[in-house]
């Protein structure tokens, strides 16, 4: 008996993609419902039922020991870590078994399967007596037929056509129908009431649909039209023959065919609060009963149509001739005689087969990455170092690792600044209304429901009339343009104006957009309507001060920085915003904190001084600009100095435009510092540019720790940095908070441009080239394809797929704890989806968790690279940069210990 079709649905539900619409994309573990089993099982399970590859390919990864990035020493640990090994040679007077995979590993060998293969063995002839030994010893193997867990696999294997060619255009038809955020202009029919009662109502009508093999659906609609989804399932599924027992099978992989679509429906289920526009009754059983109706016509019509192929021959069982002919080809390439014991180099060979070497050599890969890391962080906090006494302002920033080079470049130019790192929505977790939105929309991470308005109001008028009557002409004329007479007039008489638009973004991409921004005008002066209790708002900006460090002594200026991302060309333009504000862009967030911090009850209750003051702004990380909230309510006694932090943070966003500059192939590696703000600018505005922003392409590392240790420290913008001030944390409580949220949400970045690397076009979207944007809601490759999830191409392609290191200030002792209590970050550590370090830096000891227990990491490097300013170590390059040490971020006169060129 099987289970109820809502149990089966439930459960094919979570191997759903969890990505939302492109307004609300927040990026997520993409094999989040795997993470109960270890990393490397879970990668190479959820391959094989997604079709997808669990690790880069052995090619790409042995070009890394060729140039160096693998090193010998990487491949010796990874084995001896991986291989058993009881020290004695496989066969007489041949390596053991470790040796022999160390040996495997340092060549690539481009051995011949299938068709090649049985050519090359013809041409060849006889291949002596330890070919014939070796083909004699080899494993029996019987090919078998895949697995048909859907109707229409078994459709395919019986009459050669594919019944998905009949249904899938209809079905994306409707789903994008039914789903569409306002782009249509003819409304679904009866949506309002679900997706399977909108299919009914369109199909049910007498006349019968126009598609040959829906032939008698309208009937069979209108006698069904009082049946539920589960009901109208499980009737499906009988008639087209599936055994009951095999119902849950045959659910998941007939919602996997379309998991994007299948997977939106289920997002507008859950989560309709993330609607672009209106989420419509969606119900992921409704999707699969339509699809399912739709699988048993399409079948009908097939085995009507199409005669069977006939019996399968039955195939007997052969010598697995590739394994034979790869262990033939090692022997000589390795001196080895494996005729005494050929099964047994025939174990060892097959052992090692390709999917261990690629596991094995990322694991390689990723070692040496993570010994990087951590000897650059212990030798640069071996490093003299001196706090600064004087602090004229302090800017508490995103711990995004794409701030990390705009807060390095801050204190290395403007010594008197003291940088922090806090999640973007700095603890304000609100429904954010700006003045020009229609409605509100969630600002806070994902996991997070909020409870609390805030509201943009305006207290000047500004040009609020001409925006209104502009906003009403782009209605009527967006409408006009779907119909039939105004259509044909609006495209003759606006077609001028378009192309003039058209080749001027083209063209002169900065420069349109300028001329774009003094049309809209001035903007109305506003303020926020904050609704909050004062003991609420104690409580959210004193979690902030504490966990920073900022509490301990505030500068006289302290600003929040929230970020966000725009750009021209790029649909994903939300998954380079706040992750921690769900996708949004965090200035609101750091405006409200501000408004808080300022607010007399609350600094008295947290006994803050009165000199001091609190500035909410937004730094854009497209086109390196900054914008500052509220500056007419800065008391006079600050004004100036608020004028010098400003002046700082522009200076810093120049030396961060220029570092940026670097990875685009469009800069000239000697791109001037006083022209990077402007081609960075440029970047982002350009119509024809598919790489606006790269984004967290460089993500590998997150610290969590007092800035001290990191500051001076040259980390290629490739580091999330979580300010964590132990001394004020007697409980674990602060901790425990921050670990809890820049764990999954840090690891959910790494995690996606992991997988979006490793196979760009299952779990990546692929490139962006044919890409359509469809209801608001996603990417379709060209007129009609599933719905894409993951990322392009062309925002990770300059990513290294390595797990996340995270290191945190702790004791061992004190993060074994914190695992014990919290299970889902202790799976996400000890199922190894993230690397976690525990770092004391008192002993100058640092600890690796594996296998359960924290190990010592022993450091390999001992010299470390010194520099006086961070674009001595990036000038000239493109790829990723080692640590190095960068004195005028510490002010202090360290010789220099070894050249730039030892970084790269």
């Amino acid at each position: 008996m099987s289970a109820p079709i809502g149990d089966l649905v439930e459960h094919a539900a979570h191997l759903l993609p969890e990505q939302g619409p492109l307004q609300t994309f927040v990026h997520h573990n993409t094999l989040h419902a795997f993470e109960d089993l270890p990393f490397h099982d879970a990668v190479v399970r959820a391959g094989e039922l997604f079709g997808a590859q669990p690790f880069p390919t052995e090619e790409e990864l042995h070009d890394h020991v060729v140039l160096g990035r693998i090193t010998d020493a990487d491949l010796v640990a990874v084995v001896a870590e991986e291989v058993a090994d009881d020290g004695l040679p496989v066969v007489p007077g041949g390596p053991t078994r470790r040796e022999f995979h160390v040996h495997r590993l340092r060549h690539l060998l481009d051995v011949p399967r299938g068709p090649s293969l049985r050519w090359l063995l013809a041409e060849a002839g006889d291949l002596g007596p330890t070919w014939a030994e070796l083909l004699a010893a080899a494993p029996k193997v019987v090919p078998t037929a895949a697995a048909a867990p859907r109707p229409r696999d078994r459709v395919l294997a019986e009459t050669g056509v594919d019944t998905d060619t009949l249904v899938h255009p209809l079905l994306i038809r409707l789903a994008g129908a039914f789903l569409d955020q306002g782009v249509a202009y003819w409304p679904m029919p009866a949506r309002d009431q679900g997706f399977l009662a909108a299919f009914r109502h369109l199909y049910a009508k007498a006349g019968g649909p126009p598609d040959r093999f829906l032939r008698g659906l309208g009937a069979t609609l209108r006698e069904q039209s009082t049946w539920d989804a589960e009901r109208t399932v499980a009737w499906a599924l009988t008639e087209l023959e599936v055994p009951e027992a095999d119902w849950g099978e045959a659910i998941l992989a007939t919602l996997l065919s379309l998991r994007g679509w299948a997977g939106m429906m289920r997002q507008f289920e859950v989560r309709p609060d993330r609607a672009p526009v209106a989420a419509q009754p969606a119900r992921l059983v409704d999707y699969l009963a339509v699809q399912l109706t739709l699988d048993l016509f399409a079948t009908r019509h097939v085995l009507a149509k199409a005669p069977a192929r006939g019996a399968v021959v039955e195939v007997t069982a052969r010598p697995d001739v590739e394994l034979a002919y790869e262990a033939f080809v090692l022997a000589q390439t390795m001196a080895v005689d494996p005729t005494p014991d050929p099964a047994a180099w025939l174990a060892l060979v097959g052992d090692c087969d390709g999917l261990r070497r690629r596991r094995l050599l990322h694991a390689a890969y990723e070692r040496r990455h993570r010994v990087g890391v951590l000897d650059g962080l212990a030798a640069h906090q071996r490093m003299s170092t001196s706090d600064n006494t004087s602090v004229e302002f302090q800017a508490v920033f995103c711990i995004d690792e794409r701030e990390e080079s705009l807060r390095r470049h801050l204190e290395e130019n403007t010594p008197t600044a003291q940088t922090f790192g806090f999640a973007g929505f700095f603890g304000v977790a609100m429904n954010y209304r700006g003045v020009h939105d229609i409605h509100s929309r969630p600002l806070c991470p994902v996991v997070i429901t909020p409870t609390h308005d805030v509201v943009e109001r305006p207290i000047t008028q500004g040009r609020a009339v001409f925006r209104k009557v502009r906003a009403g002409w782009s209605h009527h004329v967006g409408v006009g343009s779907r119909t039939l007479a105004r259509g044909g007039l609006f495209s003759l008489g606006l077609g001028a104006v378009g192309l003039a638009s058209l080749v001027g973004r083209c063209l002169f991409p900065r420069q349109a957009q300028r001329f774009s921004h003094r049309l809209d005008g001035r903007y109305p002066r506003t303020r926020l309507d904050i609704g909050y209790t004062v003991e609420e708002m104690v409580g959210i900006v004193g979690a902030v001060l504490r966990t920073t460090g900022v509490l301990a002594a505030p500068a006289p200026i302290v600003l929040l920085v929230g970020h966000g991302s725009s750009s021209m060309n790029n649909p994903h333009e939300s998954a380079h915003d706040c992750g921690a504000t769900g996708g949004g862009r965090g200035g609101p967030n750091a405006r409200a904190f501000a408004a808080m911090a300022n607010n007399p009850l609350v600094r008295a209750a947290l006994g803050l001084p009165d000199d001091i003051w609190f500035v909410g702004s937004y730094h854009n990380t497209c086109d390196d600009t900054m914008t500052y909230f509220d500056e007419d309510l800065v008391p006079a006694r600050s004004v100036a100095e608020l004028d010098r932090a400003k002046t700082a943070m522009a200076q810093a966003c120049v030396f961060a435009a220029h570092e940026r500059c670097r990875r685009f192939e469009t800069a000239p590696h000697d791109l001037a510092l006083d022209d990077a703000l402007a081609h960075a600018q440029t970047h982002a505005v350009d119509l024809g540019q598919p790489r606006p922003e790269y984004g967290h392409a460089t993500n590998a590392v997150c610290v969590v720790g007092r800035r001290s240790l990191t500051r001076g420290l040259y980390l290629d913008r490739r580091a999330f940095l979580v300010s964590y001030d132990p001394a004020s944390d007697t409980d674990d409580a602060l901790l425990t908070s921050l670990l809890l949220a820049v764990g999954p949400v840090c690891a959910g970045i790494n995690l996606e441009y992991y997988f979006s690397y490793v196979d760009p076009a299952r779990y990546g979207c692929g490139t962006k080239l044919p890409h359509n944007i469809t209801g608001l809601l996603g990417v379709m490759d060209g007129h009609a394809s599933d719905l894409r999830t993951g990322l392009p191409w062309q925002m990770v392609e300059i990513h290294e797929p390595v797990r996340l290191l995270l290191v945190v200030e702790a004791t061992p002792q004190r993060l074994s704890a914190i695992l014990s209590a919290h299970a889902g970050l202790a799976r996400l550590v000890g199922n190894g989806w993230i690397q976690l370090v525990a770092w004391v830096p008192e002993d100058d000891a640092m600890f690796l968790f594996r296998d359960g227990t924290f190990q010592p990491h022993l450091p390999e490097t001992t010299q470390f690279p010194v520099v006086s300013r961070s674009a001595e170590v990036y000038a000239g390059q493109r790829g990723h940069l080692g640590c190095a040490h960068v004195l005028a971020g510490v002010e202090l006169p360290v010789p220099v210990l070894a050249t730039a060129q030892e970084v790269r």
